[in-house]
């Protein structure tokens, strides 16, 4: 893993991380999504210009697949992070025509302004004593991954949320999610407690 920019301040390509608010149950929390496709005007696109993208009168359209976060621990008094797990948040996906269900990653759709692009930090997890690295056998290698820091996810939450409010967006139209696992979103501290909502 390279010590580099991860995303371009500019440029929103399609698999780059970002941000936005999401529903669960009556809860809204800040979501950490991979994107898989971005549309602007209708027409796929392999990137989008940030500005554009996230203008309150875009309408570009940002899909992309729900990240699995552990929290580092607090008692070290160091800054929070929240570090990806190599996982996705799952749901329950019935079979047509059974009673059979599978699980299924969380795949979302969210306008643009609604996006917040994150440029997330790379660390490596034998070098960490905050974290229990048990928790991340989905990493490939189990070597490296990487982090956001709390205080970013929460200025994104503040700063969506009050685009929410100026675009006068009704709570229903929030993309809302139902996790398999209740623990994996929203997101906790390492306390166990919601955050971000």
């Amino acid at each position: 893993m390279s010590a580099g920019h991860i995303t371009d301040r500019n440029l929103f390509l399609v698999r780059d991380i970002f941000l936005t608010i999401l529903r669960s149950g009556h809860n809204l929390s800040i979501g950490v999504l991979r994107s898989t496709s971005a549309s602007l005007n209708g027409v796929s696109r392999a990137s989008l210009n940030v500005t554009i993208m996230t203008s309150l009168r875009s309408n570009a359209k940002i899909t992309g697949q729900l990240l699995s976060l552990v929290p580092t621990d607090t008692s070290l008094d160091a800054a929070q992070m929240f570090l990806w797990d190599g996982g996705y948040v799952t749901a329950r996906s019935v079979i047509q025509g059974t009673s059979d269900s599978t699980a299924r990653v969380i795949v979302v759709t969210v306008p643009g302004p609604l996006v917040e692009p994150v440029n997330p930090e790379p660390t490596f997890l034998r070098l960490r004593e905050d974290i229990n690295s048990d928790a991340f056998s989905q990493v490939n290698g189990g070597q490296s991954t990487w982090q956001i820091p709390r205080d970013a996810m929460q200025a994104a939450c503040d700063l969506i949320w009050a685009k929410t409010t100026q675009m006068k967006l009704s709570l229903r139209s929030i993309a809302s999610v139902t996790p398999l696992d209740a623990k994996s979103f929203p997101y906790k501290f390492s306390d166990g407690k919601s955050h971000f909502l």
